[in-house]
Order: C-alpha cells, then structure tokens, then sequence
C-alpha cells in the first residue's frame, strides 16, 4: 500500500507541472512578465532525480532478494495513461523536431526562452541529429513496446515491460542531462522540454511495476 501510495503521489506531483502555453500571442503579452524559469527546471530536475532513484531502489531490492518480488499493484485506470501520455510527447516532440529542422520560432509562452534554447548548439547532438527527433523515436519506441505487450503473446511480448522501463530510463537520464545544460550552460528553459522530461519520468513510474512483475523469477514447478 505505502508503494502504491508513493508510485501515485510522484505521478500526480508530476502531472502538475504547467505545460506550454500555445497561443500565438503569449509571447508579446508576457514580454513585460517573462519569468526565466529556472526554479521550475530546478524543480523538475529534482523531481526526475528522485524518480530515478526509486526506480532503482525498487530494482536493486528485488535483484538482491531471495523471495518473489512484491510487485506493488496500480489502480486499472493509469495503465491507459501510458499509451495517453506517451501520444502527448510525441507532440512535444514533433513539434520540437520541427522548429529545429524548419529554424522557425517556438510558441514558447511566459515561462523561459525555449528559442535561445532551441537556437543553442545543444539542440542538436553531436551536431547532427535534433534532440527533438530523438525524443520523437523514443516515444514511437514506447508505443510500439506498449502496443506489442498489451496485444501480442509471443516472447517479445514479455519482454515488452522490461522494454518500455529500458528506455524511459535512458529518457529520463537523457533529460536530467538536457535540464542540467538549460540551468548551468546555456542559462535558458524551455518549457516544451520540461514538460517532455516530466511525461518521460511518470512513463517510467508507470512502467515500474510492470517490469518489475515481469523480472520476478518463475515458481518452481516441483
């Protein structure tokens, strides 16, 4: 019950977290009340760490235990959340993909200056590829992985758990990395990559306890 308690209450802090604001004027009214942001990255930052670490106790617990692993069990209703949420960041990340590609300015609301960071030579990795187009195949990723573990039978499809938990937390490693360039170097926040981090560390918080089930090691059958 405490991690049921737990598992929810991270999610739900998480869920918290304003997302961008999209209309096309924000930009100009906000000029006079643009607020930098970098609390709430810090927040985030916080938050994804934290994240991070329960995932990892959880797993570190049941590798080096000898009994079942007690898998905590979630409410019927968050497991639609993951197809849901991981639909919502491939917005975000389509949209990031595109101003990156097409070099147009991003709607980027009262919080941050997510084209200063758009226009850094972060955005794109090892100078290439759009870290938008990356986070965009991560979700396609975690989609395929979840579709294929809800509707198939095969081996893959047990592997799917473990899968969808692999890349949520390179998603979320990847983005603790992203948030600590905004804060520390490139000295600007971008709320469309806050909001990406923060979907990317409730996926993961989902797709704990279904990993975890799938890790635990099969009864004996003698």
């Amino acid at each position: 019950m405490r991690r049921n308690l737990l598992i929810i209450s991270l999610i739900l802090a998480a869920l918290v977290a304003p997302l961008p604001i999209s209309a096309a004027h924000a930009q100009s009214l906000a000029a006079q009340t643009q607020s930098s942001g970098m609390e709430l990255a810090a927040a985030v930052m916080a938050l994804q760490l934290l994240a991070l670490v329960y995932t990892g106790v959880m797993f570190v617990c049941a590798w080096r235990s000898d009994a079942p692993v007690a898998v905590p069990s979630l409410p019927a209703w968050l497991d639609v959340l993951t197809p849901a949420l991981t639909v919502i960041g491939l917005g975000v990340a389509g949209y990031l993909t595109y101003v990156e590609t097409q070099a147009v300015p991003a709607v980027c609301g009262p919080v941050g200056d997510c084209n200063a960071v758009q226009t850094s030579s972060y955005a794109l990795l090892f100078g290439v590829l759009p870290v938008g187009l990356l986070g965009a195949a991560g979700y396609v990723a975690i989609l395929v992985a979840w579709l294929w573990g809800r509707f198939r039978s095969d081996r893959l499809a047990d592997y799917a758990p473990l899968a969808i938990l692999a890349m949520t937390v390179f998603g979320v490693v990847f983005s603790i990395y992203l948030t600590w360039l905004e804060l520390f170097v490139i000295r600007a926040v971008c709320m469309w990559c806050l909001t990406s981090a923060v979907l990317m560390a409730v996926l993961m918080l989902l797709s704990t306890p279904p990993a975890l089930a799938s890790f635990a090691p099969e009864p004996d059958a003698s």
